[in-house]
């Protein structure tokens, strides 16, 4: 069995090698999730423009969102939150131990 920093510099190993890759979809991944949750915040300033002017809608618009983020189950919710504060985590270790750039 490989010892904890081993696995741990390998998964650095990886992710470096991911992020210098030519691959379009690879290196296009993490900035894409960002707009994504940058677009999601953004949204807030036009929904309360349609909240100041329309109260109805913006409830319906709100109780759309709410069922589509209802049905979504939520063992989803914690692989992608355990996923992304990974990555984090590795990212933060890579870089204090000067393996990444």
């Amino acid at each position: 069995m490989a010892r904890q920093p081993d696995r741990l510099r390998e998964a650095v190993m990886q992710q470096e090698t991911e992020s210098d890759s030519t691959d379009p979809w690879a290196r296009r991944a993490r900035p894409a999730f960002l707009y994504v949750m940058y677009a999601l915040l953004l949204w807030s300033v036009p929904m309360g423009l349609v909240a100041g002017v329309h109260p109805a809608t913006a409830a319906a618009i709100i109780a759309g969102m709410r069922a589509y983020l209802d049905a979504l189950p939520e063992p989803l919710y914690a692989l992608f939150g355990t996923g992304y504060l990974g990555y984090t985590a590795a990212r933060a270790w890579g870089k204090a131990k000067g393996l990444e750039r």
